[in-house]
């Protein structure tokens, strides 16, 4: 299952900081256990430039941040290029949800996913749980897994 993920909506209905470098980190996280746990690919899109030392991928989650331009955009043109693919995209944002609509996704609520997320223990993306016993200097020492 491949998910697209709106992050800031999500950010918002995990009541986490929006622009905040450590909230996205988190974020990043608790959608790495989600990842494990449902055998996905998830991609994140966030609005900006991606901040200094910030790793654009954790597992089997990306993320992508997107100026100049909107992650709406971002997310409507992954949906074009994935084509007839399987696949969720995750919004509250209704006018992004009737972009992609057409092509036969499923659009998830962030509110919902949100509780998704929760309910595989992730504590709401506070950083407990699952991903807090990754060994990093093991993750890190693999070049697929650092960004450089």
């Amino acid at each position: 299952m491949r998910v697209l993920v709106d992050g800031s909506n999500l950010l918002g209905a995990l009541r986490l900081d929006r622009e905040g470098v450590e909230s996205k980190r988190s974020l990043l996280r608790t959608l790495a256990a989600f990842a494990r746990a449902r055998k996905a690919k998830v991609v994140c899109f966030f609005d900006g430039s991606a901040p200094g030392s910030f790793a654009t991928s954790l597992g089997s989650v990306s993320a992508r941040f997107t100026h100049p331009r909107s992650a709406d955009d971002a997310i409507v043109e992954e949906v074009e290029r994935l084509g007839r693919d399987p696949f969720r995209v995750v919004t509250s944002d209704g006018g992004l949800a009737a972009r992609v609509r057409r092509r036969n996704v499923e659009i998830v609520g962030a509110a919902a996913f949100a509780r998704e997320l929760e309910a595989l223990g992730e504590g709401g993306g506070e950083g407990e749980g699952e991903g807090e016993g990754i060994d990093w200097a093991e993750y890190f020492s693999d070049p697929k897994n650092r960004n450089v």
